[in-house]
């Protein structure tokens, strides 16, 4: 199966500008399709703190909540705050982050998170973009997703 299709999906809004998904059962944490030219692709290839793809999306799917909101995520190398979770509530199974500001780059880009039954979706907004904008199309894939059991 391919993935491209669904990244172009999630790249076709204007809210929307990289996209990465990546599988999440244990031992398959790969990237399974990226927008062309984006640092989420970056995921696998993540080098600040030795940060690997894998401790980065088990990070994001782990069953204890509880330091998420505390010590944010890293996507990509990149540090994040986690704004709302509802990643394992049935229905919703999206969360919102946002990047946190540096001086080599200052922009807090959104993102969001979706979880289906096989993989993790995300998607990054573009300046300026709130997650509010950026949850509409994630929101819809993974539903889609998780329906065809995927």
């Amino acid at each position: 199966m391919s993935w491209d299709s669904y990244i172009s999906s999630l790249t076709k809004s204007e809210w929307v500008d990289d996209a990465v998904i990546l599988g999440c059962k244990p031992g398959q944490e790969s990237v399974w399709a990226a927008a062309p030219g984006g640092w989420l692709s970056q995921v696998t290839t993540s080098s600040e703190k030795g940060t690997s793809e894998a401790a980065e999306v088990k990070a994001i799917v782990t069953n204890d909540r509880g330091s998420l909101f505390a010590n944010g995520i890293t996507l990509a190398g990149r540090r994040c705050t986690v704004l709302r979770d509802a990643l394992n509530v049935d229905g919703q199974n999206t969360m919102d982050i946002k990047m946190k500001t540096s001086d080599k780059e200052p922009d807090p880009f959104s993102f969001t998170i979706g979880r289906s039954h096989q993989a993790i979706i995300i998607a990054k907004g573009v300046k300026d973009a709130h997650g509010g904008k950026v949850n509409p199309p994630v929101f819809d894939m993974t539903t889609y997703l998780r329906k065809m059991n995927m």
